[in-house]
């Protein structure tokens, strides 16, 4: 059957790596698309794959059509601050200088920024006639000839330590912006807070009339008496659609109608700033009145605003009046804006309850938060999901009950008076459903996070039946509700594929005053449906095995590591049965440094067992080990 190249392409996004892999063997018609989909967009994960992929493209160097030609964006693996990794995946000084040769197409390039302090500037980088984009450039000796070099060609451009002190000390900021006339996106990241000032900023705006992104961070915003003269052309940046403020200081309140005035057209706002006038020992009742006033010009000149993500307003002693900005922002643009809050928001104001209340009852602009029961006010769910009721944007909740709830955390309640919610993330409490709920409602979420939580008696039943759509499903360091119940946790999900599955460190619930064994469950059967039917399908001579069955343990070499259990091993954990003594034992058991030897698995038996049935899962976690 022929397929146009665009619908395989389409198709061929939603296959992993390896199938991908597989399908550029199937024929001649195929190779071309699954090719591109393999090498255009290369991210390494770590040195070893780094390693394959290099002697790959090497070896294919003296083919009509080498492999490099299709790579356009090769990111390596490091700690964005959005992505958090936990090792940064290393490059050679040698492997750097060689990209030239092997990548000729290559238009994104993104590394560790720290590594550049081993690298030095070659010619050769100059032969990078595609390239757009670079690491954080924070070395002088490397700003200068990539400014002379490949400045006219980059759109996006990302400076800090050595390279911003070299513009800033060098009088260079208004000159050196003519020169990278293709420039979209714009990072400039501080050290210690120093002075940048208005003078750049108009010069950004007059002289790269693409740019689009403008992110400042640790970064002061000074504003002199004649630097906003009637000679200054408002708006500035008229194409520029985003700006965010990452730990900024703000020294004037007239800073915030300037950044209102440039940045009249961005549609989305991200900021994290600091009041630095409300530290001083002059504050008046008069000098606030202005600074609110300024916040609230904000609000009505951004017309085009579309998303603003409050990170944090630190404003010592006067709190930042949430209620009057949200208002604002609601009566401007018509509930047309979503707010994105994280936990850190709501430390900017002295009335969190009133805060929350503002942009969630008030405004109903809130389509993102990520916070804690205390700062709501709120004595039960209910009216928590009242307020929730009245956010018609409301897709991701992240919801940390920091205060002890009496009857526990009703989640069939907050789906159902939030019925577009997407992602929800549940800590610190006990997760309950009613026995009698209807029948006929299907919830949007795709995602659940469980960390630290008591799951309640029907809740696995309640998810199977109502959050058909749910695709992600994280438990962590969690228990459940009912105590000497049974030794094994179910989870029943039977029509649902999953795409990733984590299980960590759950434990029974053997009774008593800490209600939860030290010991985590380490033992896993895992039953996939589709794998069943496939068995049967193919008519193989042995029966098709049903329940797969694993079991955490400690070896010579390593702490722990994942072991299949056989058909014997297996039946001995089905036909286990527990007694008074063993929860005895369950219940008085001291955390252990180890898992228990592989010889000696029957005696983690006792300390349960996760029971998992599903249709198909992608990527499925166990105690931090995955299956394959």
């Amino acid at each position: 059957m022929y397929l146009p190249t665009e619908i395989l392409k389409q198709v061929g996004e939603y296959l992993t790596v390896s199938e991908q892999g597989s399908c550029i063997r199937v024929c001649y018609a195929w190779y071309g698309p699954f090719l591109d989909l393999l090498y255009t967009k290369v991210h390494i994960q770590n040195r070893n794959q780094f390693r394959l992929f290099y002697r790959t493209i090497q070896a294919s160097c003296e083919i009509e059509d080498p492999l490099g030609d299709h790579v356009k964006e090769l990111r390596f693996a490091y700690d964005t601050g959005t992505h958090k990794e936990q090792h940064a995946v290393g490059i050679t000084r040698d492997e750097l200088e060689s990209f030239p040769d092997l990548f000729r197409q290559l238009q994104v390039l993104d590394f560790e920024p720290k590594l550049w302090k081993y690298m030095r500037y070659s010619n050769k980088l100059s032969q990078l006639k595609h390239l757009k984009r670079l690491p954080r450039i924070t070395r002088q000796c490397l700003f200068q000839p990539i400014l002379d070099n490949l400045a006219s060609q980059l759109t996006y451009l990302s400076i800090g330590g050595e390279s911003l002190d070299y513009i800033l000390n060098n009088n260079l900021t208004t000159s050196i912006w003519t020169r990278i006339p293709k420039l979209e996106e714009l990072e400039i990241q501080g050290k210690n807070h120093v002075n940048l000032h208005v003078k750049m900023l108009m010069a950004l705006g007059a002289q790269l009339p693409r740019l689009k992104h403008v992110t400042l961070g640790c970064v002061t915003l000074p504003l002199d008496e004649n630097d906003m003269g009637s000679t200054t052309t408002f708006p500035l940046f008229t194409s520029a659609l985003s700006l965010t403020l990452q730990d900024v200081h703000l020294k004037s309140w007239k800073m915030i109608t300037f950044l209102s005035l440039a940045f009249y057209h961005v549609e989305v706002l991200d900021f994290d700033v600091t009041f630095d006038w409300f530290y001083n020992e002059n504050v008046t009742i008069e000098l606030y009145e202005q600074s609110m006033d300024a916040c609230m010009g904000f609000a009505q000149l951004c017309i085009f605003l579309k998303k603003i993500i409050f990170r944090k307003i630190s404003t010592s002693v006067f709190p930042f009046p949430y209620d009057a900005f949200f208002q604002e922002i609601a009566d401007i643009h018509s509930n047309n804006v979503k707010v994105e809050m994280t936990d850190h928001a709501w430390w900017s104001t002295i009335d969190p309850v009133s805060s929350f209340k503002s942009v969630t009852v008030q405004t109903g602009l809130l389509s993102k938060a990520n916070l804690k029961w205390s700062w709501t006010g709120k004595k039960t769910d209910i009216a928590l999901f009242k307020n929730f009721k009245f956010c018609k944007h409301l897709t991701e909740l992240k919801l940390d009950c920091d205060v002890q709830l009496k009857n526990g955390f009703r989640i069939d309640l907050l789906l159902e008076h939030v019925e577009q919610l997407e992602k929800l993330h549940l800590s610190h409490v006990l997760i309950t459903t009613s026995k009698h709920y209807e029948k006929s409602k299907k919830f949007k979420l795709h995602f659940l996070e469980l960390n630290h939580v008591v799951l309640g008696d029907h809740l696995m039943d309640y998810i199977s039946q109502f959050c058909l759509n749910l695709q992600e499903f994280w438990i962590s360091n969690s228990v459940q509700e009912k105590p000497r119940r049974s030794a094994f946790i179910v989870i029943r999900m039977p029509e649902h594929r999953f795409k990733s599955i984590k299980l960590n460190s759950l434990h029974l619930n053997p009774g008593g005053s800490q209600a939860k064994s030290d010991v985590p469950i380490s033992l896993l059967s895992f039953y996939e449906s589709t794998r069943y039917h496939r068995q049967i399908e193919r008519k193989k001579e042995p029966a098709p095995e049903m329940w797969r069955f694993y079991h955490i343990h400690k070896s010579i070499h390593v702490k722990k590591q994942l072991r299949r259990l056989s058909t014997e091993e297996a039946a001995v954990i089905a036909n286990f049965e527990m007694n008074e003594k063993k929860w005895k034992n369950v219940k008085n058991s001291t955390a252990r440094k180890s898992f228990q030897d592989e010889k000696l698995w029957e005696k983690d038996i006792q300390f349960g067992a996760i029971l998992l049935l599903c249709k198909s899962v992608d990527h499925l976690e166990f105690n931090e080990l995955k299956l394959n």
